[in-house]
């Protein structure tokens, strides 16, 4: 089956795992996987599936046109059962989302992001349901983490930290890389991220974050040109604490 349109192919498989790596509290983190979105119109969808394995959630959305670009300080309380639900875009986490990116960005030679209070407002509109899937009929990218850990930035880190399994010699889109590569993505301008925390269940903590211009756009050539092999200086920042 042929696409006669530009698609936003989002994955919906998830994994939970746990990561010790000498972490002094261990905890469980999931990663919902990355989107990867085609321009090539005649890219068939039983090859994208032979690739990664999974089956595709298809949404025809290629407008990443915003209408603002503004800070935003906002907390949403939600209370469900006994827990208040926290939702969170503020000044440290604005603060914290743009150190970490724009650092890792500017050490694989893409230039600073700005944030946007319309991404923001998008990722705390989906952050605040407690949901860990990716918000649907989405135009931006996206990605999402959560877990037990509370640091916002610990959630980021891991998916810079697919890097180690990023091939630049054969550069294209896989389930494994996907959120580094959204990070890092050359032609991405803008983000806007929120943190939730006490959800029930298993994952209490989630963090969303949007990217515009959308990233890990296919065909594969696109990742030679936006996703740029790691620089001597500047240095990456060290690696956030799992918890604050």
């Amino acid at each position: 089956m042929n696409l006669p349109f530009t698609t936003l192919i989002a994955l919906l498989f998830s994994s939970i795992t746990a990561f010790p790596s000498g972490d002094k509290d261990n905890g469980v983190v999931a990663v919902l996987d990355a989107i990867v979105q085609t321009e090539d119109v005649s890219l068939d969808v039983d090859v994208l599936k032979k690739i990664h394995g999974k089956d595709f959630s298809l949404d025809v959305d290629a407008d990443t046109s915003l209408d603002h670009d503004s800070s935003s300080n906002t907390t949403e309380l939600d209370k469900r059962g006994t827990k208040f639900i926290i939702s969170t875009i503020a000044v440290p986490l604005q603060r914290d989302m743009l150190k970490y990116h724009n650092a890792w960005r500017a050490h694989h030679g893409a230039s600073a992001v700005t944030w946007n209070s319309t991404l923001a407002m998008v990722a705390l509109r989906s952050a605040r349901k407690c949901v860990f899937a990716h918000t649907q009929n989405n135009k931006f990218g996206e990605n999402i983490a959560a877990g037990t850990y509370t640091n916002p930035a610990y959630y980021a880190w891991l998916w810079y930290d697919e890097v180690r399994k990023y091939n630049f010699n054969s550069p294209g889109f896989s389930s494994q890389t996907g959120h580094f590569t959204a990070v890092v993505w050359k032609n991405t301008k803008q983000i806007g991220c929120a943190y939730v925390k006490n959800c029930a269940g298993g994952l209490p903590n989630m963090l969303f974050c949007e990217y515009s211009p959308v990233g890990n756009v296919l065909p594969a050539s696109n990742f030679r040109t936006n996703v740029l092999p790691a620089r001597s200086t500047p240095p990456n920042p060290a690696k956030p604490p799992p918890n604050l």
